[in-house]
């Protein structure tokens, strides 16, 4: 079973409570001439009254991660900042789990104003259910320039739903490389570098697959559903005109074969992933001390402080096609979606507006959480204010964003399809062809079975 990461943010966001200051709205100060109330010859006229805003009335908001984050979690990234901003407001947290999921929260009428997490984590449970508003109007409504943001999330959000859109997106991910410098020197192999190509990280990889003082070492590996989701080719799992999976077209044949096939079949990966069961993850590279390389979201430091903490990392930016040069893997952004129950969705719209503001990317950004924001100055702190602010953070902006690939309703339910089989085809068990084939036949079925529900 391949787990799934990036539903946990690390307690290193705490710093994030700065950002209370900013954006704060004010009044401006009276005129230092006149008398103090106001009256007599040369007082200054009295400013107008202001309009009451949407951050001036009460509202209750009622958030959902509907891949199960706690409530903590909530309040440290996103919670704390909403109540101080928006005093008004009362924020309340709802988390996923047997009993609160989102279709049983809906079936007792409980209802949810914004729902949240990756966007994959999103479609399936919101597209299709009555629950998905178009926030298009909202939009327009409070000012939200979509110009601002990363153009690849906004045009992929659009084609999730023929142009309309239902999330918008308040912090980022992309996948990476990330190293424990240790193995490398231990083996006394040359770090890791920007830029490199696959050919150059199967290289890499070749020399450090290899046994030394009775470990068997082994050079790179890759989270199957996570580099799949996000791959470099945009390559979607459904096509959206016919809604049938595409795993028998070519494009899916080079994918597994450049992320899995060119350093799987090497004997000693092979024998380790028989015993794992699975493809190595990335505690072989923190726990066990095995695995030199691990392809994986760049939001892993801040979900994974504790793993993290005993091995001597960094990061570089993930390797590309040489066909594709200086394209990266896609985004994976933590969205925020109104639901069509939302009782105010003006103060919801409010509450995004803020989230995605500059004031806030910025401070999202310096303390390692990704912006959304196209945004130089925004970018380029990311990071400068964390923990881990010595690593090679220029790996994450270092090549251009994929196009976001297609993403149904099925996302989810299609990779725990295929995640049994990647371990079989990453070693040579199963030819490419066959497990493609066998892949693309159990999307098929598990597509037909949902439909008749």
């Amino acid at each position: 079973m391949i787990k799934r990461y990036g539903t946990a943010l690390s307690a290193s966001v705490l710093l994030l409570s700065v950002l209370s200051a900013c954006g704060g709205s004010g009044t401006a100060e009276n005129g230092a001439n006149g008398s103090k109330d106001g009256t007599g010859e040369g007082a200054a006229p009295a400013a107008p009254k202001q309009e009451e805003s949407w951050a001036d009335k009460p509202a209750e908001l009622v958030f959902h991660n509907l891949a199960g984050g706690a409530e903590e979690q909530f309040n440290n990234t996103y919670g704390n900042l909403i109540r101080k901003k928006f005093p008004n407001y009362t924020i309340k947290f709802i988390q996923s789990k047997p009993g609160t999921t989102l279709p049983e929260l809906v079936a007792v009428k409980e209802r949810v104003d914004i729902v949240y997490n990756t966007i994959e984590y999103i479609a399936e449970p919101l597209l299709g259910t009555g629950l998905e508003y178009d926030m298009t109007e909202l939009i327009k409504k409070h000012n939200v320039d979509l110009n601002r943001f990363e153009p690849t999330i906004i045009d992929g959000i659009r084609g999730m739903a023929g142009g309309k859109i239902y999330m918008l997106p308040i912090t980022n991910m992309r996948q990476v490389l990330f190293y424990n410098k240790g193995v490398f020197d231990k083996l006394g192999v040359a770090y890791p570098k920007n830029g490199m190509t696959w050919d150059d990280a199967f290289e890499l990889s070749k020399k450090l697959t290899r046994s030394e003082g009775g470990i068997n070492y082994l050079g790179l590996s890759a989270s199957p559903a996570h580099i799949l989701r996000t791959n470099q080719l945009s390559k979607p799992y459904l096509d959206p005109k016919t809604m049938k999976p595409t795993f028998m077209d070519e494009e899916w044949k080079k994918l597994l074969q450049t992320y899995f096939l060119s350093y799987g079949q090497v004997e000693s990966f092979a024998s380790r992933t028989a015993e794992l069961k699975r493809l190595p993850y990335y505690t072989e590279m923190t726990n066990t001390y095995e695995l030199a390389m691990f392809v994986f979201n760049s939001q892993f430091p801040w979900d994974g402080a504790s793993a993290v903490k005993n091995i001597d990392w960094d990061l570089v930016s993930m390797p590309t096609f040489k066909d594709k040069p200086k394209v990266g893997s896609q985004s994976s952004p933590f969205s925020f979606a109104i639901t069509s129950i939302a009782k105010d969705k003006d103060a919801a719209m409010e509450v995004i507006k803020y989230l995605t503001s500059d004031e806030t990317q910025t401070e999202f950004s310096k303390n390692g959480l990704m912006p959304v924001l196209k945004s130089d100055a925004v970018k380029k702190v990311y990071g400068t204010a964390s923990q881990y602010k010595d690593k090679n953070w220029s790996a994450v902006y270092y090549d251009a964003f994929a196009p976001l690939s297609y993403k149904s309703i099925y996302e989810l339910g299609i990779e725990r399809q295929y995640a049994p089989l990647m371990a079989d085809i990453a070693t040579g068990k199963v030819d490419l062809n066959t497990g493609l084939r066998n892949i693309q036949e159990l999307a098929e079925k598990y597509i037909a079975e949902q439909q008749k529900k």
